[in-house]
């Protein structure tokens, strides 16, 4: 089971490649981050819209802050999976829309609500259909 988190801004996916825990970047950060402190050697930089993830190499005692997706897939495809549903094509970034939507976040109430568990089961992220996503994906990215 892959699991996904925040990492300045970026996707952080924890999975399982060869029975050994693998950790990915996927997206591009927002802000700086302190990847000593996050647990990892720097990443080395890259185009985000055309190498939309990295796998990253722990330093130390990486850990997913929650809130957190839970994916029943594992390795390389959780992570392509990941970069497709949640990435924005044109720049490479997350899209914090559709990671507000899949939390069930309503920011249009004071304080947002929010979904009452930390970590969230998203199979159905991955079990959908890629063209009926395509359209939920289009109307909440939609500028109005």
């Amino acid at each position: 089971m892959a699991r996904v988190g925040r990492l300045s801004g970026a996707l952080l996916v924890e999975t399982a490649m060869s029975g050994e825990a693998a950790w990915f970047l996927v997206g591009d950060t927002k802000v700086p981050c302190d990847w000593a402190a996050a647990g990892f050697q720097r990443p080395p930089d890259r185009d985000a819209k055309i190498d939309r993830y990295v796998r990253l190499v722990p330093t130390g005692s990486p850990a997913l802050a929650a809130p957190t997706l839970q994916l029943f897939i594992d390795g390389e495809p959780a992570v392509r999976l990941v970069a497709d549903r949640l990435l924005v094509a044109r720049n490479g970034a997350v899209s914090d829309r559709l990671w507000r939507l899949i939390f069930g976040e309503d920011e249009t109430l004071p304080g947002g609500a929010r979904c009452k568990t930390d970590d969230v089961d998203a199979r159905w992220l991955a079990e959908m259909p890629a063209h009926v996503w395509d359209v939920i994906r289009d109307a909440v990215l939609k500028c109005a």
